[in-house]
């Protein structure tokens, strides 16, 4: 109801913490649950590199690591749309 109201809504503090961290995914991707072309990015330098190898193989999603409300949220996809079959 406060949603159709327009009113933001967000998790208390704790909630947040508890959800875990933005990179949470990025701690299961080498378990049989994730996917091993997740990462995080914590440079410019690693980000160029990385980037570029996993574009190669799908769209991606890019999630800026600060916020909370569902903005600064890209998908991204090669024009072509010819991708790699692996990682």
């Amino acid at each position: 109801a406060v949603r159709k109201a327009g009113i933001q809504v967000w998790p208390s503090p704790d909630v947040m913490e508890f959800m875990g961290a933005k990179d949470a995914l990025c701690k299961v991707a080498t378990l049989n649950i994730g996917l091993e072309d997740t990462l995080a990015y914590y440079s410019t330098e690693t980000f160029t590199e990385g980037f570029k190898k996993t574009m190669k193989f799908q769209p991606r999603v890019i999630k800026q690591n600060r916020g909370s409300s569902g903005e600064g949220i890209w998908i991204i996809k090669l024009k072509s749309g010819s991708y790699c079959s692996s990682f």
